[in-house]
């Protein structure tokens, strides 16, 4: 009867340790299978043949998304901070723009360290453009921005201060996908209300620019 119950507890010892390893495992799998599945969508719906290796790296680094040589990066501390799909693809739409144009030859290479804002923004439009083909909102971006990068000092993918950056988006998605700018579902998020409420002189610029190329352009055709 000894032997049974010794028998019993050692099982149930062991049961327990592996129930609580399977729980601390299915929480870091529960990221990596999300980013990989983000990751290869925005591929597929771009018909990016380059390989692509997505991973989420549990470390609690001031590093948000890191990609280098095929291999995309993302750590634990960004977690906090995407509150929806939008604002992880955004993320990885970044970095895949940023390794196509890393892709091209080692003088790109050189060029884009020297001219990092340059490419920063060239990226910036690239990635709204790759979330929209892939079926996410692009506001989700600005959001993200909003949440995530500073008004000084430089961060680990951008080279221009937040507020410059989110209405640089904004002019890209105002010129080519308006209908995500009118009664769209951010309009409630919190993130989104601040951009709005501290970006009104820059949009109206960006507005006022438009509105004068499409008079410029119509008087053309006349």
């Amino acid at each position: 009867m000894k032997r049974v119950c010794w028998v019993f507890i050692v099982f149930l010892i062991v049961s327990t340790t592996a129930v609580a390893e399977e729980l601390i495992l299915d929480k870091e799998s529960v990221y990596q299978k999300k980013i990989m599945q983000t990751g290869v969508r925005i591929l597929n719906a771009n018909n990016i043949e380059k390989r692509v290796i997505f991973y989420y790296v549990p470390e609690n680094k001031v590093k948000v998304i890191h990609s280098h040589n095929s291999i995309i990066r993302a750590y634990k501390g960004v977690i906090p901070f995407i509150e929806n799909e939008d604002e992880l693809a955004a993320a990885l739409s970044k970095e895949i723009a940023l390794l196509m144009d890393k892709r091209h030859s080692l003088f790109r290479l050189c060029t884009m360290g020297f001219s990092p804002l340059k490419y920063d923004k060239k990226s910036d439009k690239k990635a709204v453009d790759y979330m929209v083909k892939a079926g996410y909102n692009p506001i989700g971006m600005i959001t993200l921005i909003s949440k995530t990068v500073p008004e000084t000092g430089l961060i680990d993918y951008s080279h221009y201060k937040g507020s410059e950056r989110a209405a640089y988006i904004y002019k890209h998605i105002y010129e080519k996908y308006p209908q995500y700018l009118a009664h769209n579902e951010y309009l409630k998020n919190d993130s989104y209300q601040h951009f709005l409420f501290t970006s009104k002189s820059d949009r109206a610029q960006i507005r006022k620019i438009q509105q004068e190329r499409i008079k410029r352009t119509q008087k053309g055709k006349l």
